[in-house]
C-alpha cells in the first residue's frame, strides 16, 4: 500500500483533466457540436479508468462513485472552450465555431502535451491501484498500461480514426514502461509517501511519448500483404 491514501486519486483526477483537453481538442478538430465535444471529452477521460477497475472487480468504478471525476472532466473541458472562443452572439454561431475548429488545429501542440501527460498520469495511477489490489509487479504495469491508453482508444473509435496506439508513434510502450518503472521503484522503497516514484515514471513517460511524436518514432512494422 501507499503511504499517502490520497495520492491514488490525485494521480487519477490530474489524468481525467489532462485527458479531457485532449478529448476536448480532438472534439473540436472534428468540428463537433458542444455536446459531442463534452461526451468525447468525459469518454476519453473516464474510459481508461472504467476498464482497470472493472478489470479488477472494483466496482462500482471510481468513475462513478466519485463526482469529482466527472466534475474534473466537465471543468477541463469548459476551460478548453473558454480558452479557444471567442464571445458568440446567436447570430454568428455557426462562422464562430468555425473560427474555433480553426484555432484548435493551431493549439495542437497543447493537445499532444496533455495526451502525453495523460499517457504518465493514468499509467501510474493505474498500475498504483493494481499495486494496491495485490497484483505483481508486471500485470500491475499492463493494468497501468490499459488505464493509460484505454480512454484514447475510445476517444478514437468516437471520432472516426484508427486509435493512436495501433497505427502511430510510440504509445503504448511509454505507458507501459512508466508504469513498469513505477512499480519496481514501489516494490524496492525508493519513495517518498509514492511522490517520488510517480514524479519519476510520469517524467519519464511523458518525455518518452514526446520524444516519439517529436523523432517519429514507430514499432517496428511489416511489410504490406497483398
Amino acid at each position: 500500500m501507499v503511504a499517502n491514501p490520497h495520492l491514488p486519486v490525485l494521480l487519477d483526477l490530474l489524468g481525467v483533466f489532462a485527458a479531457a483537453v485532449a478529448g476536448a481538442f480532438a472534439g473540436l478538430r472534428r468540428g463537433l457540436d458542444l455536446v459531442g465535444i463534452l461526451v468525447i471529452a468525459v469518454a476519453s477521460s473516464l474510459g481508461g479508468g472504467m476498464i482497470r477497475d472493472a478489470l479488477m472487480g472494483a466496482t462500482p468504478v471510481a468513475a462513478i462513485a466519485d463526482w469529482r471525476y466527472f466534475a474534473t472532466a466537465l471543468g477541463a473541458t469548459t476551460a478548453v472552450l473558454l480558452f479557444t472562443s471567442r464571445r458568440m452572439s446567436d447570430s454568428k454561431l455557426r462562422s464562430a465555431m468555425e473560427e474555433v475548429r480553426g484555432r484548435a488545429v493551431r493549439f495542437d501542440r497543447i493537445a499532444v502535451v496533455a495526451d502525453a501527460l495523460t499517457l504518465g498520469l493514468f499509467a501510474v495511477s493505474g498500475t498504483l491501484k493494481a499495486l494496491d489490489y495485490h497484483l505483481p509487479v508486471f500485470q500491475a504495469a499492463l493494468l497501468g498500461t490499459v488505464t493509460a491508453t484505454g480512454g484514447g482508444v475510445v476517444r478514437d473509435v468516437l471520432v472516426n480514426e484508427v486509435p493512436l496506439v495501433l497505427q502511430r508513434e510510440l504509445y503504448a510502450v511509454p505507458a507501459f514502461l512508466g508504469g513498469l518503472l513505477f512499480a519496481m521503484m514501489q516494490r524496492h522503497g525508493f519513495v517518498v509517501q509514492g511522490y517520488l516514484a510517480s514524479v519519476v515514471a510520469i517524467s519519464l513517460t511523458t518525455a518518452v511519448r514526446l520524444v516519439a511524436v517529436w523523432r517519429d518514432w514507430h514499432a517496428p512494422r511489416p511489410g504490406a500483404v497483398a
